[in-house]
């Protein structure tokens, strides 16, 4: 994938996620091994085979999100004491791949520090499990 390089982070991001859904590869989501029917006719790739495609595996992660939004016990997804809570959740591959990008193309890290992850939350809210930040 080659993108033309930002100094807009969360642009760079979304542009990245937009190509990375179009990939049409089947996978393991839970192991990361690439789906081979031949394979998968005798044995599973791992304990948890969860085959898909990467809009596949987001769809349901999204789904999963909203449905851990309305369970926890307030909007920002703390615990009963406030001393830890949830934050984002977002699919293996999607992550390692961007973090991959952006020590790559930009030498630096995905999230380099609370602000960054703050400001993803918000542009991304698919991926929180936190109604509010």
């Amino acid at each position: 994938m080659a993108f033309a390089k930002t100094s807009n982070k969360m642009k760079a991001i979304r542009a990245f996620i937009n190509t990375w859904l179009k990939d049409v590869t089947w996978y393991c989501n839970h192991c990361g091994q690439n789906f081979d029917a031949k394979l998968f006719e005798h044995e599973s790739c791992c304990d948890n085979p969860q085959i898909g495609r990467n809009r596949d595996h987001t769809m349901g992660l999204v789904n999963q999100n909203k449905r851990l939004q309305e369970d926890r016990l307030n909007d920002f997804a703390s615990n009963e004491t406030k001393t830890m809570r949830w934050g984002i959740s977002i699919p293996p591959r999607l992550m390692s791949d961007l973090e991959r990008y952006f020590k790559v193309n930009y030498e630096e890290k995905l999230f380099n520090n609370i602000g960054e992850l703050r400001q993803f939350m918000q542009e991304f809210p698919q991926f929180r499990v936190a109604k509010k930040i």
